[in-house]
């Protein structure tokens, strides 16, 4: 059974490898960079971790477990241990080969004293234990470290800063940092990523005060339960916080407290400029536009797989609207989950002309009923009514119905409001590359009920997902798409789950008005279960294919972690 290691080296310029003492072996000792990804048997065999502290006050009492062989060198007399709990025996040659396995890469590490950038799997650190004297004497010799990314289970955070003067980059799994572990204020580290912990409102905020180098931080949660205001202010006193980047991570089960990110965190950091945030983050949404007057990135870190109002809690609208008035530097706004009102949207006083991401919904569009639409089709085909693009110009027969003429005034009060929207993105926003109203909206989950509404046509069985999001903008060319003629770096427009009535006219505009198209969210093949194929929206995907082959037709992937994808 072989194990599989994930590892990438990276030689310093004209070094080679070269053999060390060992006739049997050889190494390389000029690596700049040392990259392992992962460790894995295909026999699946996992190491849990087991967390044994060098403090003889706080070492847990674990059974001695003998090791599977010999050490590979004496330097880990008395630093390196089996782990005595794993969560599946496995076979002697396959122990053996996990522990020959640690050992070198810890050879390997120390070895390689000139290393800029090191990144060891957590997988290194649960399958044997390691005694945390043994690393800090390792990670020592490592002068030029710059880039630290590793899981140690015992975690000095004020030892490892005060040993690697160089470290600009530090990343974690374990989440072990403790107030006291900062004795004093490091102006190194400029990035701190922190997975798998929500943080408590001391140790954050004494990282915040003693790293004021910090440009990025990145963290799973933020848990201000029991503090105030006032005891923000004490600890940090007259200390500037620099922060410009702040990410919360992408576990649901994390509750990072949006009411105390808003009111502790949130109005320290007045020189944020990104902010990757959770779907539910109603305060702080609000306060990010009142205080972080810097901001250019809004992103949330998770997007739904469906917007159905089944699939789970709906934030409320326009929260966003602080955020669009009050930050002339915003250059994305990727929260999909968030809607705007349109006329709260109109009243909106758009601060920035750089945005180049706009994903968030419009709702409330003033749009025809069922009824009216079949009148205005009627007069439309009579002859009675002419419809122009503008909609300046409605030529209607003088002897209308009232029901007649409330359809062509509600008409022309839904086709005003649509043009002014995107009149407006496209006259301020036009350095737009990414411009999205919807997302998949259907419960993706439906299929797992246990009585999901079904049909049946032709002897074959489907799901009813439901219909479109209702009241939301057509984009046709009469409702104003001609308006975004100006978007010329346009790369990805996005329509998923709207009550459009985009047609092959449509896309003959967009095949020629967006020459840098090169994805289209909307008319894309539904991977849904048991799902009836959509024949109108097949026909017109392939008509767009005969327009634009070049043009990919394909949902966004739902963002795993941090919003990045």
């Amino acid at each position: 059974m072989e194990a599989h290691v994930l590892l990438r080296l990276h030689l310093a310029k004209g070094a080679e490898a070269e053999p060390n003492n060992n006739k049997n072996d050889s190494t390389c000792t000029r690596l700049q960079s040392l990259t392992i990804s992962a460790i894995r048997y295909r026999c699946g065999t996992w190491y849990m971790p087991v967390w044994v502290s060098q403090d003889p006050d706080r070492q847990q009492q674990v059974a001695p477990v003998e090791a599977p062989g010999p050490l590979v060198s004496p330097v880990f007399e008395g630093h390196l241990l089996p782990n005595p709990n794993p969560a599946a025996r496995p076979r002697e040659e396959e122990a053996l080969e996990y522990w020959n396995l640690i050992q070198h890469v810890w050879l390997l590490v120390r070895q390689n004293a000139g290393l800029r950038q090191l990144t060891l799997c957590k997988d290194i650190s649960e399958m044997a234990i390691i005694s945390a004297d043994f690393i800090h004497d390792t990670l020592s010799a490592l002068h030029d470290l710059e880039d630290l990314n590793f899981s140690p289970l015992e975690f000095d955070f004020n030892r490892y800063l005060s040993t690697l003067p160089k470290l600009r980059s530090f990343g974690t799994d374990m989440g072990h940092v403790k107030r006291q572990d900062l004795q004093q204020a490091y102006s190194q580290l400029s990035t701190l990523n922190i997975h798998l912990t929500t943080m408590v409102s001391p140790t954050l905020f004494a990282l915040l005060k003693n790293l004021p180098g910090l440009v990025s931080l990145r963290i799973a949660g933020f848990d201000g339960c029991g503090w105030s205001v006032n005891q923000v202010k004490d600890l940090l006193k007259e200390t500037p916080i620099n922060l410009q980047e702040l990410y919360f991570g992408h576990h649901r089960w994390v509750d990072y407290h949006d009411r105390e990110v808003a009111t502790l965190l949130i109005p320290t950091l007045t020189q944020l400029t990104t902010i990757v945030v959770l779907r539910v983050n109603t305060e702080t949404a609000k306060a990010v536009g009142f205080h972080c007057r810097h901001l250019k990135v809004f992103r949330q870190s998770m997007d739904e797989t469906s917007l159905h109002p089944v699939s789970g809690y709906q934030v409320a609208p326009d929260l966003l609207c602080g955020i669009i008035e009050s930050c002339p530097d915003l250059e994305e706004l990727d929260a999909i989950s968030h809607k705007f009102e349109a006329q709260t949207l109109l009243e909106c006083q758009w601060a920035s002309s750089r945005l180049n991401v706009f994903r968030v919904q419009i709702i409330e569009v003033e749009r025809l009923s069922e009824e009216q639409k079949v009148v205005i089709d009627a007069l439309v085909g009579s002859g009675r009514l002419r419809l122009d693009n503008n909609m300046s110009d409605l030529q209607q027969d003088p002897l209308l119905s009232e029901e007649e003429h409330e359809a062509v005034r509600q008409l022309r009060r839904s086709q005003t409001m649509q043009q002014e929207i995107l009149g407006r993105m496209s006259h301020q926003w036009q350095s737009l590359r990414t411009l999205c109203f919807g997302h998949e909206h259907r419960n993706y989950r439906l299929h797992e009920l246990d009585e999901p509404p079904g049909y049946e046509v032709d002897g074959v069985e489907y799901f009813q997902y439901g219909g479109p999001i209702l009241h939301t903008l057509e984009l046709t060319l009469e409702s104003g798409l001609d308006r975004l003629s100006t978007l010329k770096d346009l790369e990805v427009f996005g329509f998923e789950g709207l009550d459009h009535r985009i047609g092959k006219a449509e896309l003959d505009w967009m095949a020629i008005q967006w020459p840098k198209l090169k994805v289209m969210r909307g008319l894309q093949m539904s991977k849904l279960p048991y799902i009836e194929d959509d024949k109108h929206t097949k026909e017109l995907r392939e008509h767009f294919r005969t327009l634009r082959p070049d043009v990919v037709h394909a949902s966004k992937r739902v963002s795993l972690g941090l919003g990045l994808n």
